[in-house]
């Protein structure tokens, strides 16, 4: 039976797990880690921010360098920014944005004569400016400078992509075109697709660039191109994407960060990062010094200004859009990206670790099984935050974990509910019969099923009967309330002992008490405490016969009889009324010997007396016939405790009236 409810639970624990994984794999498919990616970021940033002003600098720092970048961003990288220091600068003459497109056009020509090797604007030039001639100075510029001009992108409500178109006038003499759009869940910039096809309605459909692909392209000569949702080309590298087209972004975070809503000058804040120099400053400088700040390189050109607005924002804060651009260039000239496991490792862990964990539940002890479980989701989610923040490797914790804490608790209250069946039957079954101590001991067991074999077993145990001595005649002259008041009295203080010493209270039969030294569980000094527990049973009859005296009832004498050997003990009866006793050739001698003693005796056989003979006194009766036995047994009449001197038995042994 045992084996058949465990291989139950095994089933019915696998069911549940699947259950649990099934679960994390439906919402697998949903962004949902992918929305808190940005909320992970901002915990190691913070984690890394309080390492950094410590002064004693551990390990938990070391751990968080990787993912989050003090480092300055690749030197073939150019930055000139649209910003207060510009709009200030009285020499340029650039104090009313936006600014005609001839001064981009003029710009680029210094570019070009200072050997910049392509330019990028994230600076939308959507529509026609309202003078013509400065859109084709702006152009002669482009034709003179490789240049790439850049759009929007946007999502409709069914998910699909929508163009900003470039002035088509302009379009043509740029040497590319690109989008900026970033890659926003939750309103934070956590990536960028390097390439997006468009297709639907309109006329804009087609494969397009970000401005990211369309800069390396130019400047190396070498395209970027998705091979697919998981990976990009550039060179002779790969670039890793998050399942979705993506290339992750590598957050950056620096002090001076901190205050760029309230600073001017935002060339000075990006300069542990990125070489920078203000509009006005490349547009007015000697070519010898933009040549020594610009030649080789790539350019880009963005807004940083407060006023402007072009603000994003990421996991380490609110700062200007164009320096996300800036740092996707740099994570693929700089070989860093945060790499994504393949979805075939995310699904075998959602099914493996949810399997394991309600394995661990329904073949432990129900607390132990929980405390491995809870041990493997904290053991999974230190994994994966080292991982992230060591290797940037990032393993999906959010849905992995879910499913495994789903699996524990399935499996858990599975187990909860059938365990307390168990538990409740076993306390209907025994509370009444034996301590609730031993009761609790039994509760405690791995399966309390098991620890009873409530089917049916053979054991040695001791057998023990009292029977009250004239109690028939005695009642006659009593009321019935005065019988039963009397004997709830006496049966109340002989449970007592019983249960003191470990015994199980079978039944009562009239006046007679049976009980059973160890049931369900027999243990080697069943014998002792049955004896023992006798003796006492004795000391206490006479202490209330006391009482009873004063008080005017009437007292009685108990005979009692105890026998040791193998018996077949669990339940017995019928479906509908059960009961757990002991049966057997040793049962009916016990009874015997309760036969035997007189009022205040107790009888032990030989069987017994061998379990005792070291703890108690006795006097060796003569031998008596039982039923079911060929030979008479040997009885013995027990003194008392070894330790104690003994006390002469009353005579004669009477019922007093």
């Amino acid at each position: 039976m045992f084996k058949k409810r465990r291989i139950r639970t095994f089933v019915v624990g696998l069911v549940l797990s699947g259950l649990a994984s099934f679960i994390g794999l439906v919402f697998y498919l949903m962004p949902i880690e992918r929305a808190t990616f940005a909320n992970r970021l901002q915990d190691l940033i913070f984690h890394s921010q309080l390492m950094r002003k410590a002064a004693d600098q551990g390990w938990f720092e070391k751990l968080h360098i990787q993912t989050v970048d003090t480092q300055a961003i690749n030197p073939q990288l150019v930055l000139l920014t649209i910003d207060e220091e510009s709009f200030a600068d009285k020499k340029a003459n650039l104090n009313v944005f936006p600014w005609p497109r001839a001064v981009y056009g003029t710009l680029l020509k210094r570019l070009k004569q200072a050997g910049a090797k392509v330019v990028g604007f994230d600076v939308n030039f959507l529509e026609p400016s309202a003078n013509p001639k400065d859109d084709q100075s702006f152009a002669a510029g482009m034709r003179a400078m490789p240049t790439i001009l850049t759009f929007n992108v946007t999502t409709t409500s069914k998910g699909q992509f929508g163009v900003n178109s470039i002035d088509p006038n302009l379009a043509k003499f740029a040497a590319a075109s690109g989008y900026t759009t970033v890659d926003t869940p939750g309103g934070y910039v956590i990536g960028q697709p390097l390439e997006l096809n468009v297709s639907g309605a309109g006329t804009n459909q087609g494969n397009y660039f970000s401005l990211t692909a369309a800069a390396l392209h130019i400047f190396s000569g070498q395209a970027v191109r998705n091979v697919n949702q998981w990976e990009a080309r550039y060179a002779n590298q790969t670039i890793p994407l998050d399942g979705s087209g993506s290339m992750l972004l590598v957050p950056f975070w620096s002090a001076n960060f901190q205050d760029i809503e309230t600073r001017v000058g935002a060339e000075k804040i990006f300069v542990p990062f990125v070489q920078s120099e203000s509009f006005s400053t490349a547009y007015t400088e000697s070519i010898a010094d933009l040549r020594a700040l610009v030649a080789g390189k790539i350019v880009v050109v963005g807004a940083t200004a407060q006023a402007l607005g072009d603000f994003v924002l990421t996991p380490a804060g609110r700062y200007p859009g164009v320096f996300a651009n800036l740092r996707f260039m740099d994570q693929i000239l700089s070989h860093k990206f945060i790499q994504r496991v393949p979805p075939a490792l995310d699904i075998a862990l959602l099914i493996f670790l949810p399997f394991l964990l309600g394995f661990f539940v329904t073949q432990f002890r129900e607390t132990t099984g929980i405390l491995l479980c809870l041990m493997v989701v904290v053991l999974f989610a230190a994994t994966s935050e080292y991982l992230f923040s060591t290797r940037l490797i990032w393993l999906d914790e959010l849905h992995v974990s879910g499913a495994m804490l789903l699996a524990t608790l399935f499996v858990a209250i599975y187990r909860s509910i059938t365990e307390g069946a168990d538990k409740r039957m076993i306390t209907n079954m025994f509370g009444a019969h034996v301590s609730p101590a031993i009761v609790d001991d039994m509760l405690k067991s791995e399966d309390p099923r098991q620890a009873l074999s409530l089917q049916g077993k053979r054991a040695k145990t001791t057998i023990f009967y009292s029977d009250i001595r004239g109690f028939t005649s005695m009642s006659e002259n009593m009321s019935p309330e005065e019988i039963y008041a009397q004997l709830n009295e006496y049966f109340e203080e002989m449970c007592a002992i019983i249960f003191k010493h470990g015994g199980y209270v079978d039944k009562f039969i009239g006046d007679c008490v049976m009980a059973v030294f160890s049931a369900p569980n027999p243990k080697p000094d069943d014998a002792k405490h049955a004896v023992l527990a006798a003796i006492e049973q004795q000391e206490k009859i006479k202490e209330m016969g006391a009482k009873w005296a004063a008080d005017g009832k009437k007292i009685f004498t108990v005979g009692m009889g105890i026998n040791t050997g193998e018996v077949v003990m669990g339940n017995l009866g019928s479906s509908t009324r059960l009961n757990y006793t002991v049966i057997g050739d040793n049962v009916n001698a016990a009874a015997r010997l309760y036969n035997v003693a007189k009022g205040g005796q107790i009888i032990i056989s030989h069987a017994t007396y061998d379990e005792v003979k070291d703890a108690i006194d006795v006097i060796e009766l003569e031998p008596v016939s039982v039923k079911g036995k060929v030979q008479p047994i040997r009885i013995y009449d027990v003194v008392g405790r070894k330790d104690e001197k003994p006390t002469p038995p009353e005579e004669p042994r009477l019922v007093r009236a």
